[in-house]
């Protein structure tokens, strides 16, 4: 019988026709996907400029320096998801850039622009910030920490509205203590677990106006003791238990055995620095301002968050604070004469109006 098969020669046809069809429908298939993905990409970036368009309608004007709006702000701000800024062209990157903005006069508008190539300003500790903590009012901080999108800052003066006691006897007592008669163990553990409640009373009155502030609060001793290689130091070696009474008693043993004597914060550093002591020292920052705020009664010290361990003093009614000469001190919890509010903060980048690039503030030196 006839076998019915095709030739060795007419299979090699039907190959060659399927690789020249290939070779014609490939390119188009594959212009296609690629259009298709850069069709996606633009509606993506459409969609973050819309995202950015509505965040700045709802917060208001942001950015007056900066002009630029990251896709972190915007997720964390809620008007896009992680997913929202997945590349189309790549799933596994995100999209590049950033959104910048500039109010057009001629339009009454913002101008709406996403670009690629933008680079979002990096903030250090110790940076000078201009920021706006509510719709119509800056305050000025220092950098403490900058965690992703947030910055976590000190304000570079005191509040205004006059120095406060880090809780009174009447706030004690509404607590739940008694003053007067509580054992000096029982007065120790209400001071820890009651806190500055008389101090974070007016803290939140001052800045009760500040919507655009995630966080405020005292700053903890250990917040501006962290900034000294004294800290780190102990840090290092695991012993940052008590730190607040091992750097005070330190500290002044070094003063001491050094006979250091200074009465201003530029002779102190520059005497502390050629003893040998770098490690105790405080970035200026810490102190400038005090007793300069446009209120002569905001003080010349302000209040940490931290009570003192009163096996320390053999006293249970002290927390400590910072004086105008940067150094740790302490005093009495119900005392009002001194010690004011410098708080700490946590806000946006996204509510940083500009970097200051020359430190505002008034020389300890010239503080009486």
């Amino acid at each position: 019988m006839k076998k019915n098969a095709f030739t060795l020669i007419e299979l090699l046809g039907v190959l060659l026709l399927l690789a020249v069809i290939a070779l014609i429908t490939f390119p188009i298939i594959d212009n296609t996907l690629t259009n298709s993905r850069n069709e996606a990409y633009e509606r993506q970036k459409d969609n973050i400029i819309e995202a950015a368009r509505m965040y700045v309608t709802e917060n208001g004007n942001y950015n007056t320096s900066q002009k630029q709006l990251s896709f972190q702000t915007l997720i964390d701000a809620g008007f896009l998801k992680d997913g929202d800024i997945l590349d189309p062209r790549d799933s596994s990157k995100t999209m590049p850039g950033c959104i910048l903005y500039n109010w057009s006069d001629s339009k009454n508008q913002y101008i709406y622009e996403y670009s690629e190539e933008c680079s979002l300003p990096t903030y250090a500790v110790g940076d000078l910030l201009k920021v706006q903590v509510s719709d119509s009012e800056t305050q000025n901080i220092y950098v403490l920490e900058v965690n992703g999108d947030e910055i976590v800052g000190i304000l570079d003066r005191n509040l205004p509205g006059g120095t406060v006691a880090w809780i009174s006897e009447n706030d004690y007592n509404a607590a739940g203590g008694n003053w007067s008669s509580d054992s000096d163990e029982v007065k120790n553990q209400n001071l820890y677990e009651f806190g500055p409640v008389t101090a974070n009373k007016a803290l939140n009155e001052i800045t009760s106006t500040w919507n655009r502030v995630s966080e405020k609060y005292l700053p903890s001793a250990e917040d501006i003791l962290k900034l000294t290689d004294y800290y780190k130091e102990l840090e290092s070696s695991g012993e940052i238990e008590n730190l607040e009474s091992k750097y005070f008693m330190d500290y002044h043993i070094f003063i001491s055995e050094n006979d250091v004597n200074c009465s201003s914060g530029s002779e102190c550093q520059e005497a502390i620095n050629a003893a040998g002591g770098e490690k105790y020292l405080l970035p200026e920052w810490v102190s400038i301002n005090l007793a300069t705020t446009g209120d002569n009664n905001a003080g010349i010290s302000y209040w940490t968050s931290t009570p003192m361990n009163y096996s320390y003093l053999s006293s249970p009614s002290f927390a400590w604070r910072f004086d105008a000469l940067g150094t740790l001190n302490y005093d009495l919890v119900s005392i009002s004469d001194y010690s004011g509010i410098r708080p700490v903060i946590h806000i946006s980048k996204s509510n940083i109006v500009s970097k200051l690039e020359a430190p505002e503030y008034v020389n300890p030196d010239d503080i009486s």
